[in-house]
């Protein structure tokens, strides 16, 4: 057999290939890496799509607006005072709405102490307040101003109402009454109860006038607690005078 021959048989025994040729297959490659491509940029807008629609639910729409006010904690104001204080923009998204701002109008009421203000999804603002409680009462003409336990006097009334001590002192000396709120707090619950009036013409002369006929000097807030202890204890004497000013050397008379 000529070598011509063994060459043509030795070719046309060689199997075909069977898959893409090198350039075709490249070409399949780059199609596959663009679809992929695609489908990314694809996903991107639609998840961004979605984002802004749900941002312009939320801050733009009528859809979650705020439509009522509910009001809370409240003991001598009624609701609706509140809610006039408190002035939430009705119609405005939740989102939108500034919290800070409208706790501090709830506060301008001298009755509030505080307030705190949050979003009640998907139509309501909700107010919740501290209202201040007497604890003093301050002689004025036209009545009694009231003071709470910070020394803030917030109300007049026309008489004094159960459970608050009378105080004479000016009303506006704001440190002055925070220094009877803090001797007044301070007092034991029996001490309390015994009480007739605070008097006070400065900071560190507070005088506490009992029931009994007794009169404490007590001086300044300093250590009250301890001034009311050594106080209670010395009501077993029949005194006229209870000293405590300096409390680590009380004295009596």
């Amino acid at each position: 057999m000529s070598p011509a021959a063994t060459s043509t048989r030795a070719r046309s025994s060689t199997p075909p290939s069977t898959g893409p040729r090198p350039d075709l297959r490249g070409e399949l490659d780059r199609r596959r890496a663009a679809r992929r491509r695609l489908v990314r940029a694809g996903v991107a807008a639609l998840v961004l799509a979605i984002v802004a629609a749900l941002v312009w639910l939320v801050t733009a729409s009528s859809v979650l607006t705020a439509r009522e006010v509910t009001v809370a904690g409240q003991r001598e104001l009624s609701a609706d005072q509140l809610r006039q204080a408190a002035a939430v923009p009705l119609g405005v998204p939740l989102a939108r709405q500034d919290l800070d701002a409208i706790a501090r109008r709830a506060t301008s009421l001298p009755q509030v102490a505080s307030a705190r203000v949050k979003r009640s999804w998907p139509h309501t603002i909700a107010v919740t307040v501290v209202e201040r409680e007497p604890l003093l009462a301050v002689q004025q003409p036209g009545g009694y101003a009231l003071v709470d336990a910070s020394g803030v006097a917030y109300e007049t009334r026309g008489r004094v109402p159960d459970g608050v001590m009378l105080v004479d002192a000016d009303p506006s000396a704001t440190r002055l009454l925070t220094d009877l709120a803090t001797v007044a707090s301070a007092l034991p619950t029996e001490l309390r109860d015994r009480v007739l009036r605070l008097r006070a013409t400065a900071a560190d002369d507070i005088t506490v006038e009992l029931s009994s006929g007794t009169t404490v000097r007590w001086g300044d807030a300093r250590e009250s607690v301890l001034k009311g202890q050594i106080v209670e204890a010395l009501l077993s004497k029949k005194v006229r005078l209870i000293d405590v000013s300096v409390p680590h050397n009380p004295a009596t008379r």
